[in-house]
């Protein structure tokens, strides 16, 4: 017999509860100007910047996670290109090069907040909630396998 699937619900994102996996921007607070204060060092001088466009699919709910990856090198943001809110789930590194269970969140963000990952923070590819959304998306690459680091982990269910 196996045992189902946790499931982990998520939670309105605020900038205290994101803290220590990353940083939120809110352009409500540009007035008229909103400078970029995450942290974008590149400690690898063969890195290059990255700007994609990314179009992610529509999270259906319950959300299953079966893989976490994380950018050990890189910051790695994400700007809302529509005004449509997405799905995160992160975790703190183990210690051991994998996602930590018991620090795991989830979290429902509104279409007009950007998200930057600090390097190291697992996270789930980007999914929106209720209709197609896009993104810009930043991070330094230099093509290795550092670029981006997968995991799989116990699988979980996301709720919203």
């Amino acid at each position: 017999m196996t045992n189902a699937p946790f499931i982990l619900q998520s939670i309105p994102v605020s900038a205290d509860a994101f803290r220590s996996f990353g940083t939120l921007l809110d352009a409500a607070h540009a007035d008229p100007r909103l400078n970029f204060t995450v942290d974008l060092n590149n400690p690898r001088p063969q890195a290059q910047a990255n700007l994609a466009l990314i179009r992610p699919p529509i999270a259906t709910s319950p959300f299953l996670v079966t893989v976490m990856e994380h950018h050990p090198f890189s910051e790695q943001i994400f700007i809302p290109l529509a005004q449509t809110s997405f799905l995160i789930v992160v975790a703190h590194d183990d210690g051991h090069g994998r996602p930590d269970p018991a620090s795991l969140k989830a979290f429902t963000v509104p279409g007009d907040l950007a998200i930057s990952y600090h390097p190291e923070t697992w996270h789930t590819g980007m999914v929106s909630l209720h209709q197609q959304g896009q993104f810009a998306m930043f991070i330094y690459e230099d093509g290795t396998a550092d670029d981006c680091v997968f995991c799989d982990v116990e699988p979980f269910q996301v709720g919203w």
